[in-house]
């Protein structure tokens, strides 16, 4: 199945595009990886990704970072049923949008002090 041809024949529609967040993260060695297009507000998904990070690492070296995405909600449906909602799939589609939102875990000790980080970048309270 050619999932790019599949993938912009979802964009065809009447539907109305919606905004969705390619979270990843990237280290100081030059690693990343990706947890996946989510949809709905930043702020919470920044917020469990922070606090699930120092649950399981008190010291984290790595940035966190979300890219933002337009697309019709076929085309994201499309993405997560054939689970293709990688940083991978969505390069091979041409460039990746530019990173909107970053925040270096190892700057923060705790959770709690990542979290009002992340509060002041997103300008929430």
């Amino acid at each position: 199945m050619d999932h790019k041809a599949e993938f912009e024949k979802c964009a065809n529609t009447s539907d109305a595009l919606v905004d969705v967040y390619l979270f990843g993260w990237v280290d100081g060695e030059g690693n990343s990886g990706d947890y996946g297009l989510i949809d709905g507000a930043s702020s919470k998904t920044f917020s469990t990704l922070i606090n699930t990070t120092y649950m399981f690492q008190p010291e984290p070296k790595f940035t966190l970072q979300s890219r933002p995405f337009k697309m019709s909600t076929k085309q994201f449906v499309y993405l997560q049923d054939n689970d293709l909602d990688t940083e991978e799939f969505l390069s091979s589609l041409g460039a990746l949008p530019e990173v909107a939102y970053s925040l270096n875990l190892s700057k923060y000790s705790d959770a709690s002090s990542a979290l009002v980080a992340m509060a002041t970048m997103l300008n929430v309270s």
